[in-house]
């Protein structure tokens, strides 16, 4: 009758643990950051951790979108909302269900804005002072994940997501899914931003003065990014503008 006992017990608490290491997210059951971005943990920073998902089934690929109005950008607005799409497309095959996470940083690789409305279906952890965000249950019904995401205050610079997805046969073990993660850059627009714009600028230097055939400009700013450089007259007229892009510390032109 003992043994009996402890024998259910043992099946039971290994049911328990198989079932919380197929769902409920890998960042809230195991602590794993597997979206590839800098600093994810386990052995390649993938869905393919040891204890979770073995890859090469279904051949899937990952594609990100940030959205406004469902129509993709590729640059945000600072503190506006918008919707992260992310799409799990199989190669081949026909998984039974899908599982996410991702998580948005600026280019010091910290947190960059906040998930939002987050979906009954999904939930938020953190990790390594990062705002993760993936699913709570393998996702049966399709291979699309929409999010809402809070864009940073102004003056953050570029955001890269990063994200995981994998594509699962939902047999109950490791064996046989497939996993693939993908990434996403996208600018600050600082067109529509409200802080000091001149602060962007570090140090300007133009040479030789008087100019004589060529023109060499030293600039140095505090954010990388889409710049426009404008040459005027002495009046004040506009010679010439062009766009330029400058990396944050010093750039020669």
């Amino acid at each position: 009758m003992k043994m009996r006992v402890v024998y259910k017990f043992f099946v039971l608490a290994f049911l328990a643990v198989l079932f919380q290491s197929r769902s409920g997210g890998p960042g809230a059951v195991q602590g794993l950051q597997v979206t590839g971005a800098p600093g994810s943990t386990g052995s390649v920073g993938t869905c393919a951790n040891p204890g979770c998902h073995s890859s090469g089934a279904f051949s899937p690929t990952l594609s990100i979108q940030l959205l406004e109005n469902g129509q993709p950008v590729g640059a945000y607005k600072p503190e506006k909302v918008y919707e992260l799409r992310i799409v799990n497309t199989p190669g081949n095959g026909m998984p039974a269900a899908y599982g996410f996470q991702a998580v948005a940083l600026d280019e010091q690789n910290s947190q960059a804005g906040g998930w939002v409305e987050v979906p009954a279906h999904m939930h938020t952890v953190t990790l390594s002072s990062r705002e993760y965000i993936e699913h709570d249950f393998p996702q049966e019904d399709s291979n699309t994940f929409v999010m809402k995401w809070l864009a940073p205050e102004p003056g953050t610079g570029p955001v890269t997501f990063y994200a995981a997805s994998n594509a699962v046969n939902l047999n109950g073990s490791s064996s046989g899914d497939g996993t693939a993660s993908a990434s996403l850059s996208v600018e600050e627009d600082l067109s529509s931003s409200t802080f000091d714009r001149e602060g962007l600028l570090a140090n300007l230097r133009v040479f030789p003065n008087p100019v004589r055939q060529t023109l060499h400009i030293d600039v140095e700013v505090t954010r990388s990014g889409e710049y426009r450089l404008g040459l005027l007259r002495p009046d004040g007229r506009l010679l010439r503008e062009w766009p330029a892009r400058f990396e944050r510390g010093p750039n020669e032109l």
